[in-house]
Parts: structure tokens; sequence; C-alpha cells
């Protein structure tokens, strides 16, 4: 593939360690107060806060309220590694912590920002536990590129990934792919963000205005045939997640904020996820309706839940790299984590053995 002249492009990641006892103890604290009268929620008076979204049914009963979301796979450095393989043309890596560090990474790196949380977000936001918070406020960084592209700590790049797998003709690469929200422990905060997208789009004029984008090719007969399925109704039933590395243009998160305000600053009051959360796909799904994209596929990509039956063939996806990244979500049904973090290293290792400018 030719590589294009494009303007700088950042990654952001961001990162907490679960273990840290500063952070247990704020966490711990949180939790008791969400449990209790404030229900987690910091809202703008005593009254509810503006926007669509409320502030009722708040609470910290939810997935961002167990700890098994911030145990560490002792990974990321690996995710470093990568970067700096795979990607060595990134201009800034951003890096959001609560406030810890791991001990191995050399903060003097010059393509590394660490940034705090109170470094970016509101005061009235903080303290957070909620990721959608962390997320949605991204394009408050200080420095950050207009192209940027969104990481989780638990995606790793395994094949040479040039910047216009990322970006083309100036926008983010994408697939517009329609869907059914599934029921999930998330599905709540999807339906938030369709909710305001329906306000502002009609699925068919949607559909009208960019067809070619929405029915490329480059998804494949299968997610053609899905998108086809549902095209003839007047809104939107879902919009395909790939939960990869998402790329964005950071003016798409500002112009967000000016046009559903008081909703986002409800929702990022929250401590913890909430039922009334919304989160940066609806900045994907509002660029997407508006055609700011260029279309690509996922083939490519492989997403692979940890567990004891699977960890067999997460070891061999990683060291053959027959995808360019994988994405490994965790479970809470694993019997024994540590020997499972020790293999899934291992794997890593195998491909990634060197140290990365990034470590000490």
């Amino acid at each position: 593939m030719k590589s294009e002249t494009i303007a700088p492009t950042d990654f952001v990641i961001p990162w907490v360690d679960g273990d840290d006892p500063g952070w247990r103890q704020a966490f711990a604290a949180a939790r008791r107060a969400a449990n209790g009268c404030d229900s987690g929620n910091r809202s703008k008076s005593g009254n509810e806060s503006e926007g669509g979204n409320g502030n009722e049914n708040r609470n910290a009963s939810n997935e961002d309220a167990s700890e098994i979301r911030y145990r560490d796979w002792r990974t990321l450095r690996y995710w470093f590694r990568g970067v700096e393989r795979f990607a060595p043309w990134v201009r800034r890596i951003h890096f959001i912590t609560w406030g810890h560090l791991p001990a191995w990474l050399d903060t003097a790196h010059p393509k590394l920002h660490v940034v705090n949380h109170a470094e970016y977000m509101p005061a009235e936001y903080l303290p957070t536990f909620n990721s959608n918070t962390i997320e949605l406020n991204i394009a408050r960084i200080e420095g950050l590129a207009e192209r940027f592209v969104l990481f989780n700590d638990d995606t790793f790049l395994l094949r040479d990934t040039p910047p216009e797998y990322f970006f083309r003709r100036g926008v983010p690469c994408d697939m517009a792919r329609l869907s059914v929200v599934r029921p999930s422990s998330v599905g709540h905060i999807v339906y938030n963000d369709l909710e305001l997208i329906n306000a502002a789009y009609r699925q068919r004029d949607v559909l009208r205005r960019h067809p070619g984008k929405w029915f490329s090719p480059r998804y494949g007969a299968g997610n053609l045939l899905k998108s086809l399925t549902l095209a003839p109704w007047s809104f939107f039933t879902g919009i395909f997640d790939p939960h990869m590395p998402q790329p964005y243009l950071r003016r798409s998160f500002e112009r967000a904020w000016e046009r559903w305000g008081p909703q986002l600053d409800a929702s990022c009051r929250n401590t913890f996820r909430s039922l009334t959360d919304l989160s940066h796909w609806l900045v994907r799904y509002d660029a997407l309706c508006r055609g700011e994209f260029a279309p690509r596929g996922f083939g490519d990509s492989a997403l692979m839940t940890l567990g004891d039956e699977t960890i067999e063939a997460i070891s061999e996806e990683i060291r053959t790299r027959r995808h360019r990244m994988i994405c490994l979500n965790d479970n809470a049904s694993i019997a024994d984590f540590d020997a499972l973090s020790r293999r899934l290293a291992a794997a890593f290792e195998a491909v990634l053995p060197e140290k990365s400018a990034y470590e000490r």
C-alpha cells in the first residue's frame, strides 16, 4: 500500500493500575458514596441536571464498579513495543492515568505525554471511575493532534500498520454498518447514544446521501447483507461497533459538545458507568451520519475473550500474527489468573522480545 502524506497523528490510551493502594482507597470511597445517598452522581445543584438523560437511577452496581475491570494483565509494555515496531510514525502518545504510572515506563520519552485526569477534565467530573467520562473529554487534552486514534489497553498491534490504515483523504477510516443492539452490560449506553442520533438524523436520509460509504464492498458480503436487511427502517436500530482502535478528528468531539453539551455534561457527572451514560460512540455515529469517514473493513482484526479454554488459541493467534491487531476481552470466570497472565505474556514475548524505548 502506497503511503500518503497525512497530518500528524497521535495515539491516546487510558490506563489504570487496579493494584495501586492510593487508587484502591479512592475507588472504595467513591463506591461507598455511590451506594449511599448520592448514588454516585454529582448534579449541578440539588436538582436534576439539564439534558435528556436526567440523573435518576444512577448507581455503582455495574461493571465499572467491579474490580475485575481494573486488574493488570501485565501486558502494557507489549502495547508500547507494538506501537514502536509497527507504527513508528505516530507523533505522540497521550497516556491517560489517574495519577499512577508503571514502574518500568520511561516518562522522559519525547513522544510520551502523561496526562492526569485532573489535567484535562473539569473539576466537577472528578474523581471519576467512569470510562465514558474519561473518553468523552479527550478533546480537552492539551497538545492533542487534530487526528488521533483512541486505544484501549487490551488492544495490541501485531503487524505493520501504516497511517492510512486509520486516516485517508483527511478523514477517519471506519465501517458504517447497520446492526441491532444486543442486550449487554453496555447496551443501555448504546441506546442512549442512538436516541440522540435518531433525534438528529433519519436513517433513510443518511443512506441516501452517502450510499457508497454505507454500502462499500470493503465491508464484505456478510456485512453488506446485514445493512441491506435493516436499510428499510426510517431510524437507526443500531450501528456496528468494532471494539478496535478508533480514529477520530478532534473537531468531531468539539462539535458533539457544542450540539449535546447539556446531555454530555450530565453523563460526565456520573462517578461510575450509569444507565443514563453516553459514550464516545455518539461522536463516531455523528461522523458516520455526516459521511465524514473513508470505508474500511475489519477482516484483519481479531476480537477474543480471555479464558482457560481460549488461552491456547489466543497465544497461537499472537505468535502467528494472523491479524494486524487483536483485542482481548477480560473474563470474570478465570480459574487461575496468574497462570493465564504468564502464558499471555509468553506469547507476546515471542513476538516482541526487545524492550522499547518507552521502557527504562
